[in-house]
C-alpha cells in the first residue's frame, strides 16, 4: 500500500466497529485508512478470542443488517442459529472462525480500497481550536503523521477523543465501577456429546441452558448441534472447596466452538482493574492467564467429556467489557433501551437486554445497582446520531462502546452485532462529511439515514419482513429439532413453539 499523508476519513481502531466503518466510509466514496494496533483485524473479537458474535436479532427480527450481515454471510461462519432461550446469550449467536474472520475482514477492506495500517499506536492528536485534522502514529521505526477531514474513534475506550480533550465518564457514573473483564479460551478434543448428556442429565445443575438452531444452510465443515449452557455449580462448588479451582465466578458458562470436538470459555472474571490504564491493565492479564488455567484443570479433572482435552487459545489480551464513556451531544439512558424510544435522527438500533456482569464478586445476576443483572427490553431502541458526535470536538465521530451512553444502556450495545451496528452508522456519518466538508454536528440526519437504506440497514422496523423471519424460524426450529431424540432446553421454552 501506498500511505498518502492526507485521508477524508481515517478510522482508528480495526475491531467490529472500525471494520465496519471503513467499509461504510470508503462506500460512500470518501478515501480512508484504518489504524489498527495489532497486526491484524477483529479487535475484541479475534485478539481477545471471543466466543459467536451476539444476535443481530431482537426475537426473530434481524435488527442489524446491511455490511454487517455481507461479512457474517461468508465461509467460516455458521451465520445466526436462534438460542431457544434467549436468557443469558440473546436471541441468536453467530459462530465464526476467528482465523477466518481476520482474513474475511481485511479482504472486503482492501478490495474497497481502504488502507490499512498496522502495529500503530496513537500518540498524538492534531487539532486547530476544537477541531480535530489528524493524528500521530508511533510504530517501532518512530512516529508518522496523517491528516484527515475526519476522524472516527473505534479505539474501544475513547483513546483519541480523550487525548483530544473530550470529556467523558469511567464506567457507572454513580458507583465509579466498570463491568469486569474475561480472559477466554478454547478447549479441543471434547467429547461434546458427553459434556451435552451431562447437562441433559443435570438440568437443576445449570442456571440456564439452551439448544442453538440453524435458520440459514451454512458449510457442512462447520456441522455440529450448537448448544450453550451456564452452571456445572456442584462440581465448581466442589473443586473450589478442594482448593482445585480458583477463579472470579461460582459457575462456568461453555459453548460450542466453531469446529466440532471444541468448546469456547467465557468463564473467568477479571474484578476491579482499570483496563484503560496500562499498569492496571497489564497487571490483569496475569490475573486473567492464572483463572484459564486453574478453569482448564478443573474441567479436565471435573466435567465428563473433557478427560482428554486441552487448551487450544488463549485471549492475547482480557476482553474488556466496559471503560469510558465519550460525553455526546446526547446521553444514552436505561429508560431510553429499556423503553425501546424511537428518536427522528436514528444511525442503528440496540436490541440485546442490558446484559451487566457483577463488577462486585463471582455471583452471576442480582437485584440493585451493586450486582449484576440481565434485564430484557420492552422493544428495539433507537441510537440517535447525538450519540455519535463529541460534546465539545469537531471533525470527529465516536464509534463502537466508546459512544455517549450510561452504563446500563452500554450494557445493551456493547455487543458486537450492536457494535457492527454502531460501526456502520458512524463510518456514514464520517464519510458523508468528509465528501461534502461539513461538521458531524451539522449533517443532515436524513442523508445519512438514506445512505444506510442503501446500504441494507435496517434504520426503521420493516413489519412485513418481521413477520416472515418469525415464521421462518418457527419452522426451523419445529424442522429441526423433531430430528433430535433429547435437547437441553427447558419443556415451557419448547412448548412455546408447538402451540
Amino acid at each position: 500500500m501506498n500511505y498518502k499523508e492526507n485521508y477524508d476519513v481515517i478510522v482508528v481502531g480495526g475491531g467490529p466497529a472500525g471494520i465496519m466503518a471503513g467499509l461504510a466510509s470508503a462506500r460512500v466514496g470518501a478515501s480512508t485508512l484504518i489504524i489498527e494496533r495489532n497486526g491484524f483485524l477483529g479487535g475484541a473479537a479475534t485478539n481477545s478470542v471471543l466466543g459467536p458474535i451476539s444476535p443481530f436479532h431482537f426475537g426473530d427480527e434481524q435488527v442489524i443488517n446491511g455490511i454487517p450481515q455481507e461479512f457474517i454471510k461468508v465461509h467460516g461462519s455458521t451465520g445466526h442459529l436462534k438460542a431457544l432461550d434467549a436468557y443469558g446469550s440473546g436471541a441468536y449467536l453467530g459462530f465464526y472462525d476467528r482465523e477466518k474472520y481476520k482474513y474475511v475482514a481485511e479482504e472486503m477492506l482492501v478490495k474497497a480500497g481502504v488502507d490499512i495500517f498496522f502495529h500503530a499506536f496513537i500518540s498524538e492528536v492534531q487539532k486547530e481550536g476544537d477541531r480535530i485534522n489528524g493524528v500521530t502514529a508511533i510504530t517501532k521505526a518512530g512516529s508518522k503523521k496523517f491528516g484527515a477531514k475526519i476522524i472516527v474513534d473505534a479505539s474501544g475506550d475513547g483513546d483519541v477523543a480523550v487525548m483530544a480533550g473530550a470529556g467523558y465518564v469511567y464506567g457507572n457514573a454513580e458507583t465509579g465501577k466498570a463491568q469486569p473483564g474475561s480472559s477466554m479460551f478454547e478447549m479441543v478434543d471434547v467429547d461434546t456429546d458427553r459434556v451435552y448428556e451431562y447437562i441433559y442429565q443435570n438440568p437443576d445443575d445449570f442456571e440456564w441452558k439452551s439448544d442453538l438452531v440453524p435458520v440459514r444452510e451454512y458449510s457442512d465443515r462447520l456441522k455440529q448441534h450448537y448448544f450453550v449452557a451456564q452452571g456445572f455449580k456442584k462440581l465448581v462448588k466442589k473443586a473450589v472447596e478442594a482448593g482445585d479451582l480458583c477463579f472470579g465466578r461460582d459457575s462456568v458458562i461453555v459453548l460450542n466452538g466453531i469446529h466440532p470436538g471444541s468448546i469456547h470459555f467465557n468463564a473467568t472474571r477479571v474484578t476491579g482493574y482499570n483496563s484503560a490504564d496500562p499498569v492496571e491493565k497489564s497487571i490483569s492479564e496475569i490475573e486473567g492467564r492464572r483463572q484459564i488455567e486453574s478453569v482448564s484443570e478443573f474441567m479436565i479433572k471435573y466435567v465428563p467429556g473433557f478427560e482428554k482435552a486441552y487448551v487450544s487459545v488463549t485471549s492475547n489480551e482480557v476482553g474488556v467489557r466496559e471503560t469510558r464513556h465519550i460525553k455526546g451531544l446526547y446521553t444514552l439512558t436505561a429508560e431510553d433501551a429499556g423503553e425501546g424510544r424511537k428518536f427522528e435522527d436514528v444511525v442503528s438500533r440496540g436490541y440485546f437486554p442490558m446484559d451487566i456482569h457483577n463488577p462486585d464478586g463471582v455471583t452471576g445476576y442480582t437485584e440493585g445497582k451493586s450486582g449484576g443483572c440481565w434485564v430484557d427490553l420492552k422493544d428495539t431502541y433507537d441510537i440517535p446520531i447525538r450519540c455519535l458526535i463529541p460534546e465539545k470536538l469537531d471533525g470527529m465521530v465516536l464509534s463502537g462502546r466508546c459512544i455517549s451512553g450510561t452504563s446500563e444502556a452500554h450494557g445493551s450495545y456493547r455487543t458486537q452485532g450492536g457494535i457492527m451496528g454502531i460501526g456502520q452508522a458512524s463510518g456514514v456519518v464520517a464519510g458523508l462529511c468528509a465528501v461534502k466538508g461539513v461538521e458531524p454536528r451539522n449533517i443532515d440526519v436524513k442523508e445519512v439515514q438514506q445512505k444506510l437504506v442503501e446500504f441494507g440497514a435496517s434504520v426503521w422496523r420493516d413489519e412485513e419482513k418481521k413477520a416472515k423471519e418469525e415464521a421462518h424460524a418457527t419452522e426451523c426450529v419445529k424442522k429441526y429439532m423433531s430430528r433430535r431424540d433429547k435437547c437441553i432446553t427447558k419443556k415451557e421454552v419448547m412448548d412455546q413453539y408447538y402451540k
